[in-house]
């Protein structure tokens, strides 16, 4: 670890620098209902669930996610950029006074690792905590192993205060960690009938998630339309969010059903192909599966994956990923994402090397470095009933290349490469 580094993880001078932050801004959480959402995946579409509950219900929300940072339905933040998950304090803080200003009742905020880690949060009076999941990730890499990354999740949840919820999640490995490491009450959530929230799935299409939610005594059909049967916990996650409320099941109803898309999550680009082109954010093994599952309901032909390899996650990680993408998708094109100071070539190679290890024919996958021209390899290479996934990225805007970062939005370059090909 260098100075830096040590520096920034200096845990006393991050605590400082999130008191001096608030205090700047009048500790503007203090009259505000705070809710965190944090995990390895799911966490952008919770938040937005959650909103949507709140906001059908009457409840004026503001929302800090890799998404955006929203004020109701207002963008606040500059559309070039990419926002960082959980942004450092005085943004922080001036967001959230900011919100206030506006009549802002509920902040919901996606809560990373490294936000935890780094001491972001600091201060901030969580009125209810949420763990989507815990899975093996690329981003160990900074915080050492999974014990400290599951550490720094950890830290949200000791806190909380009695008052306060903690929604988790039943079938994780670390429940029971996290269940005797906070004093809030604990909302066990999942597809059991001895957790406190729970779901019966009635229906899984292309389109929509049909399900029998069990909650309080009472149960509650909902027509979820966001795809994806991870999305359904998603949405049990934010019905326990929001279980202070006590809103009507009819009200948790109509804020669900009323999501129609998620930016960058399995966001569909539409131009007038004949194939179908999906856009998701999925970078890690866990997600990978979870949009294969997915793609397995739909009546596709021809299955084309692109992605990026990231030079600076965990090898292990990187051949979960390489093995699943060639075992499922016909084809598989590897290029860059966030290359940051090193050439994506070296993660590339290691790519080659590791299909050529495991006999994987050639057939089966290519490796272009530019990212533009991978994504525009895989349209030219579609035909008609084919299915293209451009994973990785989701809703990012920015390209990082270390000394430079550059405008890449992989669904804004797809449109582009569609009109070029004549769609």
């Amino acid at each position: 670890m260098n100075f830096l580094e040590k520096i920034k993880r200096n845990s006393l001078l991050r605590k400082l620098i999130a008191f001096l932050a608030n205090l700047r801004f009048g500790f503007p959480g203090r009259d505000l209902t705070i809710i965190g959402v944090t995990g390895t995946t799911g966490k952008t579409t919770t938040c937005f669930m959650i909103k949507s509950i709140l906001e059908s219900n009457g409840i004026k929300t503001g929302l800090i996610s890799t998404a955006g940072f929203y004020i109701g339905d207002e963008i606040i933040y500059p559309k070039a950029h990419t926002p960082s998950t959980t942004p450092d304090p005085f943004f922080l803080y001036f967001l959230i006074k900011k919100m206030k200003t506006k009549g802002i009742k509920v902040v919901v905020m996606e809560v990373s690792s490294f936000g935890l880690m780094y001491e972001r949060v600091f201060g901030l009076n969580f009125s209810a905590a949420v763990l989507t999941n815990i899975s093996y990730n690329h981003h160990l890499v900074i915080h050492g192993n999974m014990e400290q990354y599951v550490f720094s999740k950890l830290k949200l949840f000791q806190q909380l205060k009695k008052t306060a919820i903690a929604v988790l999640p039943k079938e994780n490995e670390y429940l029971n960690l996290f269940a005797k490491n906070t004093k809030a009450k604990i909302i066990k959530f999942g597809q059991d009938k001895s957790c406190d929230l729970w779901l019966k799935i009635e229906e899984i299409t292309k389109e929509k998630n049909k399900v029998i939610i069990y909650h309080n005594n009472d149960s509650f059909s909902v027509d979820l339309p966001l795809p994806g049967v991870f999305n359904v916990f998603n949405a049990l996650a934010a019905i326990g969010a929001v279980e202070k409320f006590s809103f009507t099941s009819e009200g948790i109803k109509k804020g669900l059903e009323k999501i129609r898309s998620i930016p960058g999550r399995l966001e569909h680009i539409v131009e007038g192909q004949p194939f179908s082109v999906i856009v998701d954010k999925a970078n890690t093994p866990a997600a990978f599966c979870g949009i294969i599952d997915f793609i397995k309901i739909l009546n596709v032909k021809r299955k084309i994956a692109v992605y990026g390899n990231f030079g600076e996650s965990p090898r292990e990680e990187r051949e979960k990923l390489a093995t699943i993408a060639t075992d499922f998708f016909d084809l598989t094109i590897i290029t860059e994402d966030d290359p940051q100071e090193l050439s994506p070539q070296p993660s590339i190679d290691d790519f080659l090397n590791f299909v050529k290890k495991e006999n994987i024919s050639t057939e089966k996958y290519i490796a272009i470095a530019k990212r533009r021209e991978a994504i525009r390899k895989a349209i030219k290479l579609a035909k008609k009933g084919d299915l293209i996934v451009i994973l990785g990225r989701g809703n990012e805007k920015i390209m990082d290349y270390g000394a430079k970062t550059v405008p890449f939005d992989d669904r804004e370059i797809t449109r582009e490469i569609l009109k070029e090909e004549g769609y």
